[in-house]
């Protein structure tokens, strides 16, 4: 079975069932492109996108199905922080002491001003990022909240004067 794209290069369709070795579907350039279109506009219906590639609207759907199902896409809409008048976004490093990063992080997890949390190896056992309306919110969760959950033993905050690039399209999934 061979795809057209709007390009008019040819793949095969075999190729897009193909695996990595790590048992995820390999992705091709006609996936990528839907993933591109998706990117551009999270609300484009699969007919727009089989439109613009010159692909059948089932050719889409199927090779979008698979990617979804294989946990790598996924279409959600996203908060945009600044719009949403979050003007303060500090990156914290965490050091925990007496308990372990997993549980540490997954307790800093469930507070809803925090956005990310990782287990890091390095300077620090946690990464976390924190967004707050104001700066005395920010004071707030981070030396009333964050730093007095059991196990923190230091938090080294930053604060984003500017924020240079955000960007959405890469969220973890």
């Amino acid at each position: 079975m061979r795809t057209a794209t709007k390009a008019g290069k040819r793949t095969r369709g075999k190729a897009a069932n193909a695996n990595q070795g790590d048992g995820l579907p390999a992705l091709d350039e006609v996936d990528e492109q839907i993933i591109a279109a998706l990117r551009k506009n999270g609300r484009i219906a699969n007919r727009d996108i089989a439109r613009e590639m010159g692909l059948n609207e089932a050719t889409v759907r199927t090779r979008l199905r698979r990617l979804e199902d294989a946990s790598m896409v996924r279409v959600v809409a996203m908060r945009d922080l600044s719009a949403m008048g979050f003007g303060y976004l500090a990156p914290v490093g965490v050091q925990v002491k007496g308990r372990s990063a997993g549980d540490v992080g997954a307790e800093i997890a469930e507070l809803e001003r925090v956005i990310t949390v990782n287990v890091a190896i390095g300077t620090h056992d946690l990464e976390i990022q924190v967004v707050a309306e104001t700066l005395e919110e920010m004071q707030h969760l981070l030396t009333g909240v964050i730093a007095k959950i059991d196990g923190v033993e230091r938090l080294f905050p930053s604060l984003a004067l500017k924020v240079l690039k955000y960007n959405p399209e890469w969220a973890p999934l």
